[in-house]
C-alpha cells in the first residue's frame, strides 16, 4: 500500500512539473493569437504626439526629434527596437511603450532603444 502512494505521488509530481514546464508556451501562444486583435496606435494620439511616433520612419520630423538623423538614426525603426514585442521586419507588432495597441514593423518614435543581438 505504501509502495502504492509512493508511486502515484511521484507521478502527481511529475506531471505537475511538466505542466509548469509548458506554462510559458502557453502564455506566448497566447499573446500571439491575441496581438493580431490589437489596434494599431494613432498617429495623432497625445502619447504617439510626444513620443512623435509614426508609421512610416521616413516622416519623421528630425528638426524636432534629432535622434533619428544621420547614419545611426536612418537604421532606426520599431522592428529593431528593444520594446518592439517581434521579431519580424513587416507588418504590426505590440510595442511597450504603447500598451494595448501595435505599431508598424517600419515605424519609429522617440523611445527607440537598440535591440541587444
Amino acid at each position: 500500500m505504501k509502495e502504492k502512494a509512493h508511486k502515484e505521488r511521484r507521478q502527481f509530481l511529475k506531471l505537475g512539473v511538466t505542466s509548469l514546464a509548458y506554462l510559458p508556451l502557453a502564455s506566448i501562444a497566447y499573446r500571439v493569437a491575441n496581438a493580431a486583435d490589437l489596434p494599431l496606435v494613432d498617429e495623432k494620439d497625445p502619447s504617439a504626439l510626444r513620443l512623435g511616433y509614426v508609421h512610416d520612419a521616413a516622416d519623421v520630423d528630425t528638426a524636432k526629434f534629432p535622434k533619428r538623423t544621420g547614419d545611426a538614426g536612418a537604421k532606426q525603426f520599431c522592428h529593431n527596437c528593444a520594446l518592439y514585442q517581434s521579431q519580424g521586419e513587416g507588418g504590426a507588432a505590440p510595442c511597450s511603450i504603447f500598451p494595448g495597441k501595435q505599431v508598424k514593423a517600419q515605424g519609429w518614435c522617440n523611445a527607440w532603444v537598440a535591440r541587444k543581438q
